[in-house]
């Protein structure tokens, strides 16, 4: 019987993502138990550390802090070099423009990583150009799922329709679960302050609120889908109007909750405006394909109640792509597209598609 290959595994970041993904290690690690060797070898946050080259000692894992070293990624990096490992897969579950800026170093180590992260996915196309031949070069694995609409296979749709020959004519759609959320429960009779603080509190948004409601997160979700259709184009070509009135979200986190008569009042008329027509509304992500070229626009949007971007339950994303093969009845994907649970996921499913092509490699039983 051949031997199995071992994949050593280094988790970057322990929020939300990072608790859910390493508490379901263990189920993850039993599944693959009969196609690799899977070792949780380093966890880590901005400032400490777990290493251990036989695996990461549970109660260590879950006692993160009482266990780990002080130490920041460089340092984690030159300690990882003096172990020589093989097969190593970096999990980047951060929003970190450090670990982002690190990429390089990883393909240059032949390091294999799966990012939650969208920063390193945005950046300049010469930057992004160079990473991913960088990777290539380097015969390294960079799984991206997680970073657009999270379990939902909408990445892979649209590269294996490419694949295939079809052409991508547009792709809309509502790309963030916690605007998501408040738009599809929003009545236009509650303070809208208030839901956005009840959802804050419930853990919802992000922490500050208004990195939600600019609408930066969604425009940096079209631009990956537009590189994953093959377009070379940057975060300012694409056209964003925030949810709220780029002035009320100005100043710091009190000075926007102090704004709340004149944001409950905006977004009260638009809700009423919308409803004059029948309508509903939707933070809209939009990029459109005319002589191989695109233009993306992301922006609060009134549309009919039969569209399918009306049509959604609290958190969920859908996207709809209309194509050359599908022109007439756009394929549409739909379902929960924020979460720890449904990122941790995403995340698994790039992990487990890794192990499959080295075990298929190494010619191991599946």
């Amino acid at each position: 019987m051949n031997k199995l290959t071992q994949i050593n595994v280094v988790v970057l970041g322990r929020g939300l993502v990072g608790s859910a993904w390493l508490n379901g290690f263990a189920e993850q690690k039993a599944k693959l138990q009969n196609i690799a060797d899977v070792k949780l070898v380093a966890v880590a946050n901005s400032t400490k550390f777990l290493l251990d080259a036989n695996g990461c000692d549970f109660e260590h894992v879950q006692n993160f802090n009482d266990f780990a070293s002080g130490g920041d990624l460089s340092s984690l990096l030159a300690q990882l070099d003096g172990l020589n490992l093989t097969n190593v897969v970096v999990l980047d579950l951060t929003a970190s423009t450090k670990v982002a800026d690190a990429y390089l170093e990883f393909a240059e180590r032949g390091w294999n990583v799966i990012s939650a992260n969208k920063i390193p996915l945005t950046k300049s196309t010469e930057r992004h150009r160079l990473l991913v031949n960088c990777f290539k070069q380097n015969d390294c694995y960079w799984g991206i799922n997680a970073t657009v609409g999270a379990a939902l296979p909408i990445q892979a749709s649209l590269s294996e329709l490419l694949q295939a020959g079809d052409k991508l004519h547009s792709i809309s759609g509502v790309f963030s679960g916690s605007l998501s959320y408040l738009l599809t429960q929003y009545d236009g009779e509650q303070s809208f302050t208030d839901f956005v603080q009840q959802a804050q509190q419930a853990g919802v948004t992000e922490p500050d609120p208004r990195d939600d409601l600019s609408g930066t997160d969604v425009q940096r979700k079209l631009l990956i889908l537009a590189r994953v259709a093959g377009f070379s184009i940057n975060l300012d070509d694409i056209e964003v109007e925030p949810l709220l009135p780029s002035d009320l979200l100005q100043g710091s986190i009190n000075d926007f909750w102090s704004r709340k008569p004149q944001i409950d009042a905006y977004m009260a008329a638009r809700f009423a405006e919308a409803k004059a027509n029948g309508h509903k509304l939707a933070y809209q992500a939009k990029a459109t394909v005319v002589n191989n070229i695109i233009s993306g626009q992301v922006g609060l949007a009134s549309l009919p109640t039969s569209n399918a971007l009306t049509q959604l339950t609290p958190s969920d994303n859908v996207f709809t792509l209309t194509t050359e093969f599908y022109e007439r009845n756009p394929l549409i994907i739909r379902g929960p597209g924020a979460g720890a649970i449904v990122t941790a996921t995403a995340v698994n499913i790039d992990l487990n598609k890794f192990i499959l092509q080295l075990a298929v490699a190494a010619d191991v039983p599946a």
